[in-house]
């Protein structure tokens, strides 16, 4: 039997990225891999739809008569070894543990629109992943040291910050699309105003530069490759144009492109939670920035039902024409399995990784997860240098590489202490300017997501202490998306004078 390439894919289930990933396995496996034909094991906790996945991901292969072996796990230890290359989208609690992330801190006033990186939602979704993500980092350790694992799961810093406190040399890098959408917005805005030369493929034509956290980065230059001239310092001068314009729904970013001298490229809904004195429980109007004001839970859950339904359909391989079709495109992770294969260090990825002795950024803390361009290069990936940075960005950006920190060390020890100093410094909470609020609010989220934080046991406040408070909220205040988007302890209104236009 021929030696393959090991593939690993952690979370298989995922509805969001599972089907993406095996169009580019598929495609990857007509040529192989390193000389080798494909294994592609699977992991899910979920037996079931590991089963509809690992069916699909077969067919596909049968399909395009590929050589592609496909071998489904619910043991990860068992799929992780001697794997040469993962991917990662677990999601723990699913839709049931963000119902809490996102309501019970919008009973207080902090709206999150998206809640899974940043604020109350993303600081108790980076503790449930703790566990798990540090589980995976020692099979690794143990099992197959050399290989790279690719992150797609939220929060990206915090998930690649405990990965690597397992082993800081760990090749656990954190993967974002917003990039592509904020470059492709860019490269419309330059292309609409006639600015020249144009824009043909951002991705070949311009060399970037750019440096943040994760859904909080900022495009510093953006040159072009043939004339050396900067999109980004073009884009300053005219950034009115694309505002009025509202080019692609992005008027938030134009706007601060132009206060703070760097475009913020990942999407308006992010970068707004960042910033919580542009969206807060005062000034949220969708009608100002084009930014939703609540995630959609109940939406999400019925996406996902709708997905497994699908999932069950083409696992049965009645009708392989309806099988997702292969390519090479939509998804990097494959490119960027082949660029470590082949040493490539001329091809720039969008990755997350340590500010290890302020190597990438000297404007932010030490070992702070940065998301920078990098390349692969002698087996690791390489993150580029960016230097010193406008201090007024590095202000907006260094709470969250705090806040980094307090969340795994939080999860590690179980130390409400710690959960309650990191959610204080986090700048959506902050805003409301209420500790005994802040405190309440962490006790309730820890109460109602207990089964998914293990570490906090002996720290879980009890029913009948927490209806004895000042701030209880209830099932029934939670139980429908109705009840749930209610805000029942109104911050003071004299916080609106912080609010920004």
């Amino acid at each position: 039997m021929a030696e393959r390439f090991k593939i690993c894919y952690l979370g298989a289930g995922s509805h969001r990225f599972s089907m993406g990933l095996f169009r580019n396995i598929v495609a990857a496996a007509k040529t192989g891999l390193k000389g080798k034909p494909i294994h592609a094991a699977l992991v899910d906790v979920d037996e079931r739809v590991l089963g509809y996945t690992a069916n699909i991901l077969d067919h596909m292969g049968k399909n395009a008569k590929v050589d592609l072996k496909v071998t489904k796990h619910t043991n990860q230890r068992e799929a992780i070894d001697s794997a040469d290359f993962l991917y990662k989208s677990i999601s723990v609690g699913g839709q049931a543990a963000e119902w809490f992330d996102i309501y019970i801190p919008q009973k207080f006033g902090i709206p999150q629109n998206t809640g899974d990186t940043v604020g109350p939602g993303g600081f108790f979704r980076g503790m449930r992943c703790g566990p798990p993500v540090t589980a995976i980092a020692r099979d690794m350790v143990e099992t197959c040291p050399r290989a790279v694992l690719l992150n797609y799961t939220n929060p990206q810093a915090t998930i690649v910050k405990a990965a690597r406190r397992v082993n800081k040399d760990l090749q656990y890098l954190g993967l974002c699309h917003e990039l592509f959408g904020g470059m492709h917005s860019l490269q419309v805005y330059n292309n609409i105003a006639g600015l020249t030369p144009p824009i043909n493929n951002w991705d070949k034509d311009l060399d970037l530069k750019y440096v943040g956290v994760n859904h909080f980065a900022w495009m510093l230059e953006a040159k072009h490759k043939a004339g050396g001239e900067d999109v980004i310092a073009g884009l300053r001068k005219n950034w009115r144009e694309a505002y009025d314009e509202g080019v692609e729904g992005r008027k938030f970013s134009w706007y601060l492109t132009d206060k703070y001298g760097a475009y913020p490229y990942p999407g308006n809904r992010h970068v707004a939670e960042f910033m919580p004195a542009y969206f807060n429980y005062f000034n949220h109007d969708p009608n100002v920035w084009g930014v939703t004001t609540l995630r959609d839970v109940k939406g999400l859950g019925l996406s996902h039902r709708y997905a497994i339904q699908r999932f069950s359909v083409l696992s049965r391989g009645f009708s392989m024409a309806k099988l997702p079709v292969p390519t090479a495109e939509g998804e990097h992770a494959l490119q960027m399995t082949a660029d470590f294969i082949n040493n490539e260090a001329s091809h720039h990825h969008v990755v997350n990784l340590p500010n290890y002795g302020q190597s990438l950024c000297p404007s932010l803390p030490d070992g702070a997860i940065l998301e920078v361009p990098g390349h692969f290069e002698g087996g690791k990936m390489h993150g580029t240098r960016i230097g010193p940075i406008d201090e007024a960005i590095a202000e907006l950006i260094r709470p969250h590489c705090v806040v980094q920190d307090l969340t795994v060390d939080a999860w590690q020890k179980g130390d409400t202490d710690l959960l309650l100093k990191g959610l204080l410094k986090d700048p959506m909470c902050a805003f409301i300017e209420d500790e005994e609020k802040v405190r309440a609010m962490m006790e309730l989220m820890l109460y109602y997501e207990a089964e998914w934080l293990p570490t906090f046991k002996e720290s879980i406040p009890s029913k009948a202490d927490l209806e004895k408070g000042k701030y209880w909220v209830g099932k029934k205040d939670l139980a429908t998306h109705e009840e749930a988007i209610k805000v029942k302890f109104a911050p003071d209104p004299a916080l609106k004078k912080k609010c920004l236009p």
